[in-house]
């Protein structure tokens, strides 16, 4: 076997194998690319979904007169919806909780009234925080969202009894 050939064989394997692992780095950085921009689109599409998602008024069509015509409840009312319609989709990715918390003060408003609800919303407001974040209980965040469960029954003294 003439000298030159024996140098060529190895230089030859080793051009091989590094073709062959740059095939297989390309294939991996592609597949996680795919990978990637696959979530971001699943991400985006949730993001769209929760900014077009139907509002509620606070006021309901079935609520006695009497609080639909209360001027603090229209104005309460119509703020959050102003709020959640045009305010919310710019900051409520950063709300620590689920519901968001201007779901949860239309919701706490309507289950316990104005004054308990005011209340209510001010305490979650001070709570929905990165600084108070540090103190949630890490069993009340889902893993999925990333947000602690904080619902407005939890702040209910006795069970709510529907009429059917």
């Amino acid at each position: 076997m003439p000298r030159k050939l024996i140098f060529k064989i190895p230089l030859i394997i080793i051009f091989l194998r590094i073709s062959v692992f740059s095939v297989s780095a390309q294939n991996k950085l592609e597949a996680d690319l795919l990978t990637i921009q696959s979530k971001e689109t699943v991400d985006l599409q949730e993001i769209k979904d929760k900014e077009n998602r139907k509002r509620e008024f606070l006021i309901k069509k079935e609520d006695p007169l009497i609080e639909k015509i209360n001027p603090i409840k229209l104005t309460l009312g119509s703020l959050l919806y102003i709020y959640q319609t045009s305010i919310s989709k710019h900051f409520s990715a950063d709300c620590l909780y689920e519901p968001s918390c201007s779901n949860f003060s239309r919701d706490v408003i309507s289950h316990f009234g104005v004054i308990k609800g005011v209340f209510l919303t001010a305490d979650r407001l001070t709570r929905c925080n990165r600084i108070a974040q540090t103190s949630l209980h890490p069993l009340s965040i889902d893993p999925c969202s990333g947000h602690s469960a904080d619902s407005f029954t939890k702040y209910q003294f006795k069970p709510i009894h529907h009429h059917h």
